[in-house]
This record gives C-alpha cells, structure tokens and sequence, in this order.
C-alpha cells in the first residue's frame, strides 16, 4: 500500500542512496549521489534528494543507516568519513522538514536489518552482519534487535588489531581489521600493483578479472584479503555466537576470490565449536538504505 512506504537513507563515507520502499522492501524509487564533504550543502542536500525520491507521495517514516559511530542521543560522531555529517542532530533536522518519524543507526545495523527480513538471514534468530565498504561495519542482531555494549552504544567491532601490515587506522591502530578488510584495502592494493592506475575502482576490477583469469600474484590479494576477512569473522563468532553470517558490503562482490580462504581460515581458528556457513549478500547497492527503511523509528 502506498501509505506504508517509507524512507530509507545509507549515509556511506563515499556514497549517498536514498530510497523509497515499501513494508515488504520493494524499492518503488531511488537517488543516488557521492557523499557530501561539505557541511554547507550536505544536509540541504540530502533534504532535496529525500523530497525529490518521496515526489508526490507520502513516506510514514524515515531511517538513515550511517558510518558510524553514532551515539546514543543518535548524532553521527564520524569525522574520519563522515566530517559534514560530524555533530549533526538529523533526526531532529528530518522530523522538522517532513513532520514523521526518524530512526537512526550505524549502516551496519540497518544492512543487519535487511539480512534478517529479506535477505540471507531470513528466519535465523541472530545474526552477524560484516560490511566491507569505504571501511569496515559490524553489527550482530538477537532477535531481531541489535546488540548494543554495556553503555548503550553500537560496537565498533571493525577496529580491532589485526596480524598484518596495514596502513595506520584512524581509529590510533597500527595495525586495524578496518585497513585490511574494506574495499578501500583492496582499492589500495590494487592500486600499487599498477601504479599508472589513477583510478581505484578501475584498478580494483582489473585486478579481479587479473585474479579470475588465474594470475598468481592478483590471485595472492584476494586471498590474503580473504584470510584475515576469516580471521576477524573466527573473532567475531568466539564472542557473538550467531546462528548466521553474512558479508556484504561493495568489496562483497568479490565473494568467488576471497569466500574460499575466508571459509578456510575461519575454520581453521577456534570458534568454540559454534560455526556458522559464511554467506555473502546479493542485495546490491540499495541493500542498506531498503535495511534504513525497515529500522524501527520509535
């Protein structure tokens, strides 16, 4: 019915997806853009493509999926990815210009979200989500509802050392999870095995199709990458002990490369006996702006 449809927001450190869904996660209409750098025009910004994705209809609710961390009071605490977002009270911004209800959450929650109503988690009764994207997001779910730490706040699990050399994290780490499992790792990468590349994304895929057609060293990336993504899901799982995991994320198109190490390497450590298959999402872009969509905004 179209007085259910609702407003789905993922606030991504390098893109913005707006979407129009309805309760059964339907995408009836979408915008997406880069995400704003900014403050003078990124929240006018995002108020124009929200009114233009809605046009003549009528949402019920909005919800924002955004890099954390967001804090309680649900303000975006992220100046590393999120600088014109940074301090930003959108929940009371976004009321007051559509007069509905507001959810925020950290991105992985609301991929969480999807997984669990329509996705590859559908029907397990906890979940733990991965993002691999401009960072590393992680979210687990019990019911449906996310797991929060000991004060309320949403663990950002995805900063955690690592056995590997990686670019210092701006989380302080020498050596962070973050750095080596986003897709901006593996842009990296790329990016110095062809250092006439000036494009990452271009150089990403080149080094893929590299990998697909049997190169040995485009092949030894992704299954490094795949070995520590392993690594930090065996972590993970010692301390969640979910009945499902799933991966998603833009670097989670990569699944053919780095499913097989991953796989490998989670069963390899120790989960205290509870080992879950690792799934991968096919819910593309919108994936979390439909999970935005379906936050509870009470």
């Amino acid at each position: 019915m179209t007085d259910d449809l609702r407003i789905g927001i993922d606030l991504g450190g390098t893109g913005t997806r707006v979407a129009l869904v309805a309760p059964d996660g339907t995408v009836v209409d979408r915008v997406s853009y880069a995400t704003a750098t900014g403050r003078a025009f990124a929240v006018r910004g995002l108020i124009d493509a929200v009114r233009g994705v809605i046009g003549t209809r009528r949402a019920v609710s909005i919800g924002i999926g955004a890099s954390g961390p967001v804090d309680r009071a649900g303000i975006i605490r992220n100046p590393a990815t999120l600088p014109a977002f940074t301090g930003v009270d959108l929940r009371a911004v976004l009321r007051a210009e559509f007069d509905v209800p507001v959810a925020i959450d950290n991105d992985a929650v609301a991929a969480a979200v999807y997984e669990s109503i329509v996705g590859a988690g559908t029907g397990e009764e906890s979940l733990l989500m991965v993002t691999l994207g401009t960072g590393v997001g992680v979210a687990a779910l019990s019911g449906g509802r996310p797991i929060r730490g000991a004060d309320g706040e949403h663990p950002e699990a995805g900063h955690r050392l690592v056995d590997a050399s990686t670019a210092p994290c701006y989380c302080g780490r020498s050596s962070c999870w973050e750095q080596a499992v986003s897709r901006t790792a593996l842009q990296s990468a790329a990016q110095a095995m062809q250092p006439g590349a000036s494009d990452p994304s271009t150089a990403l895929a080149d080094l893929a199709a590299r990998a697909r057609g049997g190169e040995g060293r485009a092949l030894s990336v992704f299954e490094e990458f795949g070995r520590l993504l392993g690594a930090g899901l065996a972590d993970l799982q010692t301390v969640f002990r979910v009945d499902a995991i799933v991966v998603g994320g833009s670097a989670s198109q990569f699944a053919d490369l780095i499913g097989e190490p991953a796989r490998r390497e989670f069963r390899r450590l120790e989960s205290y006996r509870s080992q879950p298959e690792i799934a991968y999402s096919d819910a593309g872009e919108l994936g979390g702006a439909v999970g935005a969509a379906l936050l509870d905004p009470r």
